[in-house]
């Protein structure tokens, strides 16, 4: 059984390392809190590549949203708002990209036409926009 005096002895130590770990805790909120502000200083514009090089071109009675260069995965940039737009990721054994499903069912519609409103959200989403229609 411990003495008074190691039990004194055992309070003191936990006191102090109490004492300790609150001093770190304040250490990681003011490291965090410096990261976040750090954060918002830098302009992502500089550091993310918005160029897109992209093909639309008609599968059937859909419209497909391709990459350009196959060594090259630019529509992955804008996968949210493709996806917000309704686009579905599909591949077959020849091609692959983003379906918009049915869009192009009336013909009397160009190609340009019929991309007209991907173009909007993606100008407006500041890409940098390189295309081509097949």
């Amino acid at each position: 059984m411990a003495s008074l005096r190691e039990l004194e002895a055992l309070r003191e130590v936990i006191s102090i390392q109490g004492e300790e770990i609150n001093k770190l805790k304040e250490e990681v909120i003011n490291i965090k809190e410096y990261i976040k502000n750090d954060k918002e200083l830098i302009d992502k514009s500089f550091i993310t590549n918005n160029n897109l090089s992209i093909i639309f071109t008609k599968h059937k009675q859909s419209l497909l949203v391709k990459n350009k260069y196959t060594d090259k995965n630019t529509t992955l940039k804008c996968k949210k708002e493709l996806k917000e737009m309704g686009a579905k990721w599909f591949k077959n054994e020849s091609m692959q990209g983003w379906l918009f499903v049915g869009i192009c069912k009336d013909n009397k519609k160009s190609l340009e036409e019929e991309c007209k409103f991907i173009l909007d959200k993606l100008n407006s989403s500041n890409f940098n926009l390189e295309i081509e229609y097949e």
